[in-house]
């Protein structure tokens, strides 16, 4: 069967020009004995005159297969439309001083407003829209000092993952002369009984792909600060921070992307930081000293955590006390003393569910606010009885509340005010059963005239990896395309976080097949259950989610009309050679030392499975500054699908100028690209809306009678 047939959309097939020769080389690496060419190895060279001209022609030809889609001026009218309103942040208050962020319409991106007190007027403290002509300079963080008279904060260029830092007078709105350069993390820890330094990252120098925890005094230069912590193993990470009621210094590391993490304490007055937990066993997070013992979240035999309380003379597991049990289903997130309570959040079903206890541990009350949102809290002081949060959904931005804990009262303070809303539509759960038999969870999200006849166009969206949940969000993205008549889709996969370690650990090394079976499944049951069909499915997903959505291709291209692959990891034997793509082994492994990390890489590693079949159309989406995922990811397996797939298969590329991974992108970009990434589905797989794609289909269906009626048989 050829495209046309298989896609029925020959006039918009038609417009795809020849792709152009990419840049190759004959090499061949060996891995475990075994011999694979690489053919586009110098697409690695970014820099090189070869790699900007074919990503010029790459550009250019996906131009002009959306050319005069009707998407690209809907999608740009309603999103303007859409996001064209005043967003603020929760305050934050540190001393008097209370802090947000905020834009104004379609600014291209947030600026930082502060109030010297509760009374005073906001006033603009950083201007993040004028750091550069083009919006392509963000504010990427921000930290007040204790009492807010000084802030640190980070800024970026062009999408980057290195960041300036600098230090901010509160009173004056003059920098201090103290500037950081190329760090690799924006993260600062206020020193606790004075503002006199912090600590923060950077890249070690000794080849090791480390961070290290630096120390910083004000009015010094970067190239004095002393090492505050560090661990000597390669693709490790360490920092220190503080923990309610003690004056100890606290220390926290691991090694990569894994999650499990280290514990130290340096007790107030001594020199070095002694370990309490090892980094190779689970994790530990502190809470508060309580009762002079350490409360601390842990998923030591537990792995959907448990609330423990530590005698730091005694922090043997087996000399623990258990506060709060690991629950049977519902992992749990975190947990915050405040006052003489604890307040817990579980994981339920995606969502988030808070609850009080006591100090002992004893359940008090669950908060009052609505299943499947996501709630968040701004900073607490130790003198408020009633807390600040937000409450977000599908349907919804986050709405400012008050939640008075003690009396279990929750109310409302700010309501949303986005133009579109999705208060109108039908939110539900989906389960299909994947290949080993395991039940995973999707959220449908749908206009309630939509019919279930297998004729709407479907947005399946995932990402399953790095322990990263997926929770009940609104977006403008999927706002859009429910308005445009589609059905969006958000699949939780094994490899995420939403079910604890254990499910984590399914879908990761050589698991990682269970992510891409539990894509599929989820597929096949939206088409079993009519909500759409083979051609009017398309998949999404960014990052790792991008290397699913191309792996899942691969392997099942049956069922997909069209795929969208975002900043994507493609080269499964090579992603560790790149910025700190080693960090990443937790989940992929490691190709080049472990012979069974590659055998399982090479069952579905996008690069190295590319056959000569006739594939959906496939859009990848890339920045050229991005050093997260660098953008040779999708350059090679763009030119590997243009060389090798069968000449029916359409492959295009995407690339867009002084942006990254997605991080700081201003809001024009943002539209650009989803109105570009609309075009490219609408010319897939027909029309979004539901009604205009079945005219179009029963007038193609009666042309196409006519014509075989006049031809006769054959």
């Amino acid at each position: 069967m050829t495209r046309a047939k298989r896609y029925g959309l020959t006039a918009a097939f038609n417009k795809v020009a020849p792709p152009p020769l990419a840049p190759r080389d004959n090499t061949i690496d060996v891995y475990h004995g075994v011999k694979v060419a690489d053919p586009f190895r110098p697409l690695e060279n970014l820099d090189a005159p070869e790699t900007a001209a074919w990503v010029q022609k790459q550009n250019e030809r996906f131009q002009r297969f959306i050319e005069n889609a009707p998407a690209l001026t809907n999608t740009r009218s309603f999103l303007e439309r859409a996001m064209n309103y005043s967003k603020e942040s929760m305050p934050g208050r540190y001393g008097e001083h209370i802090f947000s962020y905020a834009k104004e319409g379609l600014a291209a991106q947030y600026d930082y407003y502060v109030q010297d007190n509760k009374d005073a007027p906001k006033r603009l403290f950083i201007d993040a829209n004028n750091m550069s002509s083009d919006g392509t300079v963000s504010l990427r963080g921000t930290f007040p000092n204790h009492d807010g008279s000084l802030v640190a904060y980070s800024t970026a260029e062009a999408g980057a993952n290195t960041f300036t830092l600098r230090i901010r007078d509160v009173a004056t709105g003059q920098d201090l002369p103290d500037v950081m350069t190329n760090l690799p993390s924006e993260s600062v820890t206020w020193d606790r009984k004075s503002s006199t330094g912090f600590t923060y990252y950077v890249q070690a120098d000794d080849g090791k792909r480390r961070y290290v925890c630096m120390h910083h005094t004000l009015g010094t230069a970067q190239a004095g600060d002393d090492i505050a912590f560090e661990l000597p193993e390669e693709d490790s990470y360490g920092g220190t921070f503080r923990v309610s009621n003690s004056n100890d210094m606290w220390a926290s590391g691991g090694i990569g992307t894994l999650g499990q993490n280290g514990l130290w304490r340096r007790v107030e007055g001594e020199a070095d930081f002694k370990i309490l937990f090892d980094h190779s066993v689970a994790t530990y997070s502190p809470v508060a000293i309580v009762e002079k013992k350490l409360y601390m979240v842990t998923t030591f035999k537990a792995p959907l955590g448990k609330l423990v309380a530590v005698d730091l003379d005694k922090h043997q597991p087996e000399h623990w006390t258990t506060i709060i049990p690991e629950h049977k289903t519902n992992p749990l997130h975190w947990v915050m003393k405040h006052k003489d309570v604890l307040l817990v959040e579980h994981g339920v079903d995606t969502a988030d569910q808070v609850a009080v206890y006591d100090l002992s541990g004893k359940h008090l009350h669950d908060a009052p606010s609505p299943i499947q949102s996501t709630i968040q809290f701004a900073r607490v002081h130790k003198d408020d009885d009633v807390l600040l949060m937000t409450i977000a959904n599908f349907q919804q931005p986050g709405a400012l509340y008050t939640y008075d804990f003690k009396n279990n009262l929750l109310n409302l303070v700010k309501p949303t005010v986005a133009p579109e809303p999705l208060d109108d539509c039908v939110v539900e759960r989906l389960y299909a059963t994947s290949k080993d038999g395991t039940q995973v969870p999707m959220t449908v999200i749908r206009h309630p005239d939509t019919r279930l006849d297998g004729s709407a166009a479907v947005k399946l969206y995932g990402y399953g990896g790095f322990n990263v949940p997926l929770p009940p969000e609104y977006s403008n993205g999927i706002a859009q395309w429910v308005r445009a008549g589609g059905i969006y889709v958000q699949a939780n996969l094994r490899g995420g976080g939403e079910y604890g370690s254990e499910w984590y650990d399914q879908g990761r090394l050589h698991n990682k097949q269970n992510v891409f079976d539990d894509f599929a499944a989820c597929a096949e049951k939206l088409i079993a259950d009519h909500y759409t069909s083979p051609r009017r499915l398309v998949i999404s997903g960014g990052s790792n989610g991008g290397l699913l959505t191309l792996a899942t291709m691969l392997q099942r291209p049956e069922l997909f009309g069209a795929v969208i692959s975002d900043v994507p990891v493609t080269d499964m034997y090579r992603f560790d050679r790149h910025t700190n793509g080693a960090a990443w082994r937790s989940d992929y492994g490691n190709s080049n030392d472990n012979r069974a990390d590659f055998e399982t890489a090479s069952r579905y590693s996008p690069l190295h499975n590319v056959k000569r079949k006739i594939y959906p159309p496939v859009l990848l989406n890339t920045g050229d500054h991005d050093t997260i995922v660098v953008p040779s990811h999708a350059y090679k397996f763009v030119a590997t699908m243009q060389a090798k797939a069968h000449p029916d298969s359409v492959c295009l590329l995407r690339v867009d100028t002084r942006t990254g991974h997605g991080q700081g992108k201003p809001t024009d970009k943002v539209i650009q690209e989803m109105a570009d990434t609309q075009a490219f589905i609408e010319r897939s797989i027909g029309p979004i809306n539901q009604d205009t794609y079945r005219a179009e289909h029963y007038l193609r269906q009666t042309i196409e009678k006519k014509n075989k009626t006049r031809k006769g048989p054959q």
